[in-house]
């Protein structure tokens, strides 16, 4: 009898068990929700779609949103490529810190940053006071826009490049210093090259946070028509708020296409970068500043500029909050924090992102199993598809919930039918359950995205090798997966919760009633828009604890990250 070596998706047991967890939970949460909205705005006609998208203040919106947004990337793509390089190839104190910093602005809440950067640059705060006397003004202006979309997107750029710069082979750049090029020239024309692919699709991934951001440049914008000041994200919400769901979803609509867009796009680039890499032959991980003989005074001036740049951006704005918000005294702090709408909005926040980690740690480990562990038609597609929530604005998160759940949405006549005839009265929409939904929605695929790596790094030969012997599919993962993944994991289950915590445009968009469905950043909103000066404090308050659990997030993250960097060595 002839042996067939067995397939590699045969080879490991698990295959239909972790296609059905991924396409079940990506369809129902993701991919549905979303064809309500496509459905809805395909079924108005090109002519009617087309006079909403139209609209005056619509395309000055789109304009606002899509200029500054390129502005911001681009500036996130230079900065964010320096503050790679310098992370990775210099050392110096603080270090660590520099790079936890990073990630702030995925674990601080958009609204808490946009009322801080708010605050921060008018002219009743110090840098905006300070820029006033030279004539510029940075809060409610466009600039202001500019600063928050940078403050968001600069985690992109830097995540994305590092690893790219961490694996690349140090050969040429010793040859090219060998043949007595200087250090700009061995960067420009031999480091940079290899980095293009990586810097496209940070800048990509900023540019699509930038075009849907809501929470960070609501406050600093000042949204006024007439200044052009208004980003599409905001007119979405309006819309919401008038009950305008026609025009909600014709602009959400276009929002989405430029979204799929930029996904392809960035899709390509990981494609074309991965087949860079496999070309690229061996490699030698990170190679320092002293490997490649750089100047001292040129690794000064990068490292002055990197720390410079995230003091001014990441760490002003969090000092902002802490000094604000016990600028009336430790018993006022109290008295703002212990009040009966913040208690609910506490538990209402909790809640939600305790059922938001167990739906999408499920979720990452399955699809992250999937991805890595076999080979299928429609890999990539369903990888990116994955990655949907990433390139859109939360706002439309809200809105597609609401066209699937709402009066108008096609879910809703089901759900009258339980509660006729059940005698049951569940709510969706402006209820817990779509709090719920909406921050699982904007936090899918974090704990995904953190395992995926480990993964493909770790290679499948155990598992293999255990699947021969006969293990079944949940030994080999409990006994030969979880360990290795482990660390990666709790990270992903960490920046999911940060980010959940935080959540504020697609719960803003399905929460109505303050002391019941309130999450803690609508309540700072609350507070905030009232417009009184101690309501305004309080914000600053509560504001500070959202902030220090984003300070817990990233020293747990750097103290993951060593350990799980330790048990790679």
């Amino acid at each position: 009898m002839k042996f067939i070596q067995p397939n590699k998706k045969h080879i490991i047991p698990g295959f239909g068990l972790s296609m059905a967890v991924t396409l079940v939970m990506l369809g129902i949460l993701i991919i549905v929700p979303l064809a309500s909205v496509l459905t809805s705005a395909v079924t108005m006609g090109p002519v009617r779609l087309f006079s909403l998208i139209l609209d005056g203040p619509v395309l000055f919106a789109f304009a606002t949103s899509i200029i500054l947004s390129l502005l911001a990337a681009v500036i996130n793509a230079v900065f964010g490529t320096l503050l790679a390089w310098v992370l990775v190839r210099c050392r110096f104190p603080g270090k660590r810190i520099l790079d936890g910093m990073i990630e702030l602005p995925f674990a601080m809440p958009t609204a808490v940053a946009g009322i801080t950067l708010s605050k921060m640059y008018s002219t009743t705060g110090e840098p905006g006071r300070f820029l006033s006397k030279f004539g510029i003004n940075i809060s409610y202006t466009k600039a202001g826009i500019l600063v928050a979309l940078v403050f968001v997107g600069i985690p992109f750029t830097v995540r994305t490049v590092m690893p790219v710069l961490e694996k690349l082979n140090s050969a040429y750049e010793e040859a090219a210093y060998t043949l007595g090029a200087g250090t700009i020239q061995t960067i420009r024309r031999v480091i940079l090259p290899e980095l293009y692919p990586a810097i496209l699709t940070g800048f990509s991934l900023a540019l699509a946070r930038g075009i849907g951001e809501y929470g960070s440049v609501i406050y600093i914008s000042g949204n006024s028509a007439r200044e052009h000041t208004q980003v599409i994200s905001y007119i979405i919400m309006q819309k919401l708020n008038y009950l305008d769901y026609e025009s909600a979803t014709a602009i959400a609509f276009v929002m989405l296409m430029i979204s799929f867009v930029i996904l392809f796009v960035v899709n390509s680039l990981q494609i074309w970068q991965s087949k860079r890499a496999s070309g690229a032959g061996e490699t030698i991980s990170v190679v320092h500043s002293d490997a490649i003989k750089e100047s001292r005074t040129m690794k000064g001036i990068l490292v002055f500029v990197s720390i410079s740049f995230v003091v001014i951006m990441l760490l002003l704005p969090l000092i902002y909050v802490i000094v604000n918000s016990f600028s009336r005294g430790i018993r006022f702090y109290i008295d703002s924090v212990t009040t009966d709408y913040v208690y609910s909005a506490f538990a209402v926040t909790l809640l939600a992102t305790a059922i938001t980690l167990l739906v999408n740690t499920g979720f990452g480990l399955a699809s992250s199993w999937l991805l890595t562990r076999y080979d299928f038609i429609g890999k990539r597609i369903l990888a990116a598809l994955i990655d949907i929530p990433f390139s859109i604005s939360p706002v439309i998160a809200g809105l597609s919930y609401i066209m699937m759940f709402g009066r108008l949405g096609w879910a809703y006549p089901v759900i009258t039918w339980v509660n006729n005839t059940f005698g049951t009265d569940i709510q969706i929409v402006f209820a817990l359950p779509g709090v719920v939904l909406a921050t699982i929605f904007v936090t899918f695929p974090f704990v995904s995205r953190e395992i995926v790596p480990v993964l493909n790094a770790l290679g499948c030969d155990e598992e293999e090798a255990a699947a021969m012997t006969g293990a079944s599919g949940f030994t080999i993962f409990r006994r030969i997966t979880l360990p290795h993944i482990k660390w990666a994991m709790i990270y992903g289950i960490i920046l999911c919760a940060a980010r959940a915590l935080g959540e504020f445009g697609a719960v803003n968009a399905l929460s109505k009633t303050r002391g019941k469905t309130f999450t803690l950043p609508l309540e700072i909103d609350a507070l905030y828009m009232s417009g009184n000066a101690d309501s305004i404090t309080s914000a600053f308050c509560v504001s500070s604890v959202l902030v220090i659990i984003a300070i817990i997030v990233l020293v747990l993250r750097s103290v993951f990250e060593y350990r799980e960097k330790k048990l790679c060595m």
